[in-house]
């Protein structure tokens, strides 16, 4: 078992999904993560993506100062998905574009 590099947190984002399915169908969906991590995260998805999917991701935080949602963009990659009882997907996600800016300072000395 691959062992994760990074601390993650159990923390549940909005999150946008765009990307094209194993079809070749563009879709856009909405869903949330169930944990994050500076490099990647994992969600719950209605989609079936294979491993290897390349995402665009819009991620909704709250920042301090702020009191609407703010837009995060980035990209991903699938790397592992699973399916559940009740026909959704546990999917892992690599993050391949910028990553959030509240971890780069991550296993850094003070």
């Amino acid at each position: 078992m691959e062992q994760r590099r990074q601390h993650r947190l159990d923390v549940a984002l909005e999150i946008r999904l765009r990307g094209t399915d194993a079809l070749g169908l563009p879709f856009e969906e909405k869903t949330q993560s169930s944990d994050v991590s500076r490099g990647g995260c994992s969600i719950q998805t209605s989609l079936d993506l294979p491993v290897g999917t390349e995402l665009e991701m819009e991620i909704l935080r709250r920042v301090p100062g702020h009191v609407d949602l703010v837009s995060f963009l980035t990209r991903g990659i699938v790397k592992q998905a699973r399916s559940q009882p009740d026909g959704n997907y546990t999917v892992g996600i690599l993050i391949t574009g910028p990553q959030f800016p509240t971890y780069t300072t991550e296993g850094t000395e003070p």
